[in-house]
């Protein structure tokens, strides 16, 4: 029998990850996948999936939106069990997710999808009605002071990775037995101070655990300089208009080799070129701004702010190549992917900088006409060329380029004077 599955997931290297790795195993297909939580809620309803695999936290407003849904599946079909895959090994958001009453459950640390089939594992627990603790969390509530021995050797089984099935031989009871106590045992602990309802944890986690997040995903891809300038002077988030260069890179021909890839291969490519990006762009003190499939958006001069913030992201795009030789030259090791090339584009100019968005999300980001001029040269880049505007070249000193001529930019009167960078070579 095959498990159906709709995974909801805002990271599409994430995403496609773990359904390549679904994807893998003959009892499990995913129907469908999601972004959010109001597409994860459309998707459940259509499909009406066997489980739910869902992130802890997805737009729009990245709190506890996994939890919310989990508890409304379970509610409008009980017999799609969940799995809320978290980054956060803090039992309350276990107890959370279990204290309300529902089985066919399951918190899992993302760290487990690695770890052999402790995800499939989980799917098929709660496909069967069960409850999945990951063994860390249910560790860590074995010393909960509204726990009795009975409930701690239960605990202390989910701790050792045991499913239903074999905590109720050990028991000698039933699985239905061993379910009641763990649901017992959860509501329990929700409604005896450990952990209060998903709204109370919002409110005293939320800020919390955003902050967090956010400066741990700072750190991948942002020079630690900036990550501490930001976190000992929230002003630099605030919106103002500052000179800036703004980089956009870009693989050639992907979309159409993607579609002879593997979703596995598509992901293992792709979170490799970008992290071998992002640390290029990191090391030159540019800030990732973000990342769209497989294109690259950097700025440099914000929001710290730099002088030569020209120069260092001409020089960024010149060994942003160079890695890419480098990444060519060590292989992929899909046979469909021979090489890789990629075009880049510069522009300097001014931009409004800072904390923009809605709906209850934030996120630092440049917007203006600089950032859409950089985007147009970016597409006028071969494989393996850097192209600028004149404003860079300018700002830069850039000596070895050549001029390409004027190109218009859509929603612009006037033409772009575009430069072709010679010193690609480094």
């Amino acid at each position: 029998m095959t498990i159906r599955v709709v995974l909801g997931e805002d990271n599409v290297l994430v995403r496609e990850g773990v359904r390549a790795l679904l994807d893998s195993y003959d009892d499990v297909e995913v129907v469908g996948v999601a972004s959010d939580a109001p597409t994860l809620m459309a998707a459940a309803h259509e499909h009406v999936p066997d489980v739910v695999v869902t992130d802890i936290k997805m737009p729009p407003s990245f709190q506890l939106e996994g939890i919310d849904c989990a508890h409304a599946i379970r509610e409008q079909h009980p017999d799609t069990g969940v799995v809320v895959l978290s980054a956060h090994d803090d039992a309350e958001y276990a107890v959370a997710l279990l204290g309300e009453g529902h089985s066919g459950l399951a918190y899992l640390l993302k760290d487990r999808i690695a770890q052999g089939d402790e995800l499939v594992r989980a799917i098929h627990e709660v496909h069967e009605g069960g409850s999945v603790v990951d063994p860390t969390i249910a560790e860590r509530l074995t010393g909960s002071q509204h726990a009795d021995d009975q409930d701690r050797k239960v605990l202390d089984m989910m701790a050792q990775g045991l499913g239903y099935q074999e905590m109720a031989a050990a028991l000698g009871t039933t699985q239905e037995a061993v379910d009641r106590r763990v649901t017992d045992l959860f509501r329990r602990m929700a409604g005896g101070g450990e952990s209060s309802n998903v709204d109370d944890l919002k409110r005293l986690h939320a800020a919390v655990v955003q902050s967090s997040a956010s400066f741990e995903t700072l750190r991948s891809y942002v020079p630690q300089q900036v990550v501490d300038g930001l976190a000992a002077d929230a002003s630099l988030a605030e919106q103002r208009e500052v000179e800036v260069t703004v980089l956009f890179s870009d693989i050639r021909g992907f979309s159409a080799l993607s579609e002879r890839l593997a979703a596995r291969d598509i992901a293992e490519v792709i979170g490799r070129h970008l992290q071998a990006m992002a640390e290029v762009v990191a090391s030159y003190g540019g800030t990732i701004d973000k990342f769209q499939g497989d294109a690259v958006m950097a700025v440099f001069g914000a929001p710290v702010p730099m002088d030569d913030h020209a120069r260092s992201a001409v020089a960024c795009a010149v060994e942003m190549q160079s890695r890419q030789r480098e990444l060519n030259a060590e292989g992929w090791g899909i046979e469909e992917v021979e090489r890789l090339d990629v075009g880049i584009g510069l522009n300097t100019g001014i931009v409004m900088a800072g904390a923009i968005g809605g709906g209850g999300r934030l996120e630092y980001t440049v917007i203006g006409d600089a950032v859409n001029v950089a985007q147009r040269l970016q597409s006028e880049a071969a494989g393996g060329e850097i192209v600028a505007a004149a404003s860079t070249v300018a700002a830069a000193s850039v000596t070895d380029a050549e001029s390409i001529g004027a190109r218009s930019v859509k929603g612009r009167e006037e033409p772009v004077e575009v430069f072709r960078i010679l010193a690609v070579s480094g």
